[in-house]
């Protein structure tokens, strides 16, 4: 199966994998372009496939790139016609990339004149000889479903109390989106606040059951943001577990390896996007 459906595929994904690499320490990215026109010095403007031009320790590079989508190895022509840009268009360097590699003569030729011959294709299962490839993860994940509550307001203290008698109402006013706040704490959704306050399994799992809550300084916001004191909170609940596995494989997140034709180094995987 190729990499990609077309030749423009392949120019896009060899694109996208240099744009990666610019997010590498050290190297400042000018531009990647997919597809550009750049005018020799012959006066013959030249189409090419990606061009990308990138700062490193403060010197400028220009680097031509020129892909072949190819189902063969490519030939010595190919090279040299890249030759030819490098020598019209001065001050840049030139690399290949294609999908299958380059015949015995190609690879002289490129490395006598210092031209990359890279592969951009699908990854292998030897890519992570000596790596993880596979993780396996079983997870547990445990939670509490709470069923219903109680709330019940201190008495004792005097600004509920100065609230509660301006407006009743605030008393009654509780639902599920209600927040809570501790005494100099974080203002916390009702769920969140009541999952710091009933461990998880701790009295079993799959059975209804029921706590009562004695907080020391906690308060209830209620509407218009009035703080409300709490004495006790009765909340039924029910915890429950449940076991999943899970199969983490670097061929499924990886779409493209680049690697160095001449030393078999693999230089980037590009990830597939999420």
């Amino acid at each position: 199966m190729h990499i990609s459906e077309t030749s423009e595929d392949y120019e896009k994904l060899a694109h996208k994998i240099y744009k990666d690499i610019l997010a590498l320490e050290g190297v400042e990215n000018i531009e990647v372009k997919h597809n550009v026109k750049i005018m020799g010095i012959s006066g013959v403007e030249h189409q090419i496939d990606v061009f990308w031009e990138y700062k490193y320790a403060g010197i400028t590079h220009r680097v031509l790139i020129e892909c072949k989508h190819y189902g063969h190895r490519v030939s010595l022509l190919h090279v040299r016609n890249l030759h030819g840009l490098l020598t019209d268009i001065p001050n840049s360097s030139g690399i290949l990339v294609t999908t299958v590699g380059y015949q015995s003569g190609a690879e002289k030729y490129a490395t006598f004149y210092g031209m990359g011959l890279k592969l951009i294709r699908k990854p292998q299962e030897s890519d992570w000889d000596g790596c993880i490839q596979i993780v396996n993860i079983d997870m547990q994940l445990l939670r509490n479903n709470y069923i219903n509550f109680k709330l019940e307001f201190d008495g004792h203290d005097e600004e509920t109390k100065r609230l509660a008698k301006e407006d009743p109402s605030v008393l009654s006013m509780v639902s599920t989106d209600i927040r809570i706040k501790d005494e100099d704490g974080p203002i916390l959704a009702f769920n969140s606040w009541l999952d710091k306050e009933v461990p998880v399994g701790a009295e079993g799992f799959g059975i209804e059951l029921q706590k009562t809550i004695l907080p020391k300084n906690s308060y209830l916001i209620s509407k218009g943001d009035c703080e409300l004191k709490l004495e006790h909170i009765i909340v039924t609940y029910i915890s429950t577990q449940d076991n999943h596995e899970m199969k983490l494989d670097a061929m499924n997140v990886v779409e493209a390896i680049l690697q160095d034709f001449s030393t078999g180094e693999v230089e980037h995987m590009h990830r597939k996007a999420v």
